[in-house]
């Protein structure tokens, strides 16, 4: 409805600023220019009211403008704000981010129709130099350890695991125990029933290896033997994630029942074709070939992180507070359902609702910033994201849900395609610059 009208010569608009890129507008339009909106919205009432004793759309105007006078008032209203709102904005060049709140709004017949509002922009700043940013050159070449700690990965689902006779525990090996832990002479799992495993355990394979598990737990088993038991004390840090076990001297008994050691079977053509269906050669050539191009992707990722604090430490600007909070909220969520997903019990996430929000703040602040700033470079640089931009990712994501293109395009949601968009967009930016950037010998 919007669209007829009249142009508004004579609309004000006062714009205060409030603090950072948070503004108030102070909209004002003359009566008389109200009149053509309010005269289609009685129309569209006239057309469509239904009033005892007439049949619909042919009850007389004034007596619907009678029945209907709160209606019609309210809808012209609703029209009203949105449009002088949109036209103010439009008339004063303002980019707005975010409509915080309607402070005030007063229509009344024969009287300005006068709007106050609380909007967010976006920022205004002047872009730092981003071309020729250093970066490290990364070091890409490939290490005949490496390509050996690959295969042994690669092989782990194939190894076997075997009894060790005639020695004690050592790093490296597996063992099979079962323990349980007290505090203060009552059973840990009773006292703290989310401790879980670092209460009590029967038939657990721990790998020997500094930092797994329980601090210091790992050190006490080096030297037992299979069908020995042992009581030790383990003390918790003041900052263990578990609350209740802070600081606390849990006393554990621990029955070693079993240790295991780790063997890798022997390379051959067959057991890789069973692996990937290539001979021995040709996987050896595979693992190295994926192990650089792993190991390019790294360096460009390091060289991207780089161009990224380049451009954060590099200009300073007020950022829209809303923007902010949207961002941190979303963070927080994601942050909060991954801990979840990772087994974290919901007590230890409620006390640490407060840490895990104001961490969320700190990347939501970046983030923001960031946004902005590779927002002003594409907008400079004419970079925008094609249909074959967008087509190339999706095929890249079918690949990874071996799904076919089409099909996974119907099951993305209009937001999924927004957010992948907004990636796409970034990568491309973050492309561009690293192509301009200066590639130097520094870590």
């Amino acid at each position: 409805m919007t669209e007829n009208f009249p142009v508004l010569n004579s609309l004000s608009c006062t714009v205060e600023n409030i603090e950072g890129c948070r503004k108030r507008l102070k909209i004002e339009m003359p009566f008389e220019e109200t009149l053509p909106e309010r005269e289609k919205i009685v129309r569209d009432f006239v057309n469509k009211a239904k009033i005892a004793g007439f049949r619909v759309g042919k009850a007389p105007r004034q007596i619907v403008e009678k029945v209907y006078k709160k209606e019609i008032e309210k809808e012209t209203e609703r029209h009203l704000l949105k449009y002088v709102y949109e036209r103010a904005v439009k008339e004063n060049a303002l980019e707005i981010v975010n409509l915080i709140e309607v402070e005030a709004l007063h229509y009344s017949q024969g009287e300005p129709f006068s709007l106050s509002v609380v909007v967010d922009t976006k920022p205004q700043f002047s872009l730092p130099p981003y071309t020729s940013i250093p970066v490290p050159r990364g070091d890409v070449a490939i290490k005949p350890e490496e390509i050996n700690q690959t295969i042994e990965s690669i092989l782990e689902s194939k190894a076997s695991f075997v009894d060790v006779k005639g020695r004690t525990v050592a790093y490296g090996d597996f063992v099979v125990v079962s323990y349980s832990g007290s505090l203060e002479n009552k059973p840990l799992l009773e006292l703290v029933p989310t401790a879980g495993v670092m209460a009590k355990g029967e038939n657990q394979w721990i790998l020997i290896k500094e930092g797994v598990f329980l601090p210091g737990f790992i050190d006490q088993l080096i030297g037992m033997e299979a069908g020995q038991s042992k009581t030790f004390t383990v003390v918790f840090p003041q900052d263990w994630f578990l609350e209740p076990l802070r600081g606390k001297e849990v006393s554990y008994t621990v029955s070693l029942q079993a240790i295991k050691s780790k063997i890798l079977p022997v390379i051959t053509d067959e057991l890789t074709k069973e692996i990937s269906g290539l001979d021995k050669q040709q996987f050896m050539e595979a693992v190295e070939k994926s192990l650089k191009e792993n190991k390019e992707a790294h360096a460009r990722n390091i060289q991207k992180l780089k161009i990224i604090d380049y451009l954060l430490a590099s200009v300073d600007f007020p950022l829209p507070e809303s923007e902010v909070e949207k961002e941190a909220e979303w963070i927080f969520r994601k942050a909060v359902v991954e801990s979840q997903e990772k087994g974290t019990p919901i007590a230890i996430l409620e006390e640490k609702k407060e840490e895990i929000y104001e961490k969320s703040l700190i990347q939501a602040r970046k983030k923001t910033k960031l946004h902005f700033i590779l927002e002003e470079i594409a907008k400079k640089e004419n970079i925008s994201v094609t249909k074959e931009d967008l087509s190339v990712e999706i095929n890249k994501m079918a690949l990874r849900e071996r799904m076919e293109p089409q099909k996974l395009l119907k099951k993305l949601s209009s937001e999924d395609i927004n957010n992948l968009m907004n990636q796409v967009f970034f990568q491309k930016i973050l492309d561009f610059l690293l192509e301009k950037a200066k590639i130097e010998d520094y870590e």
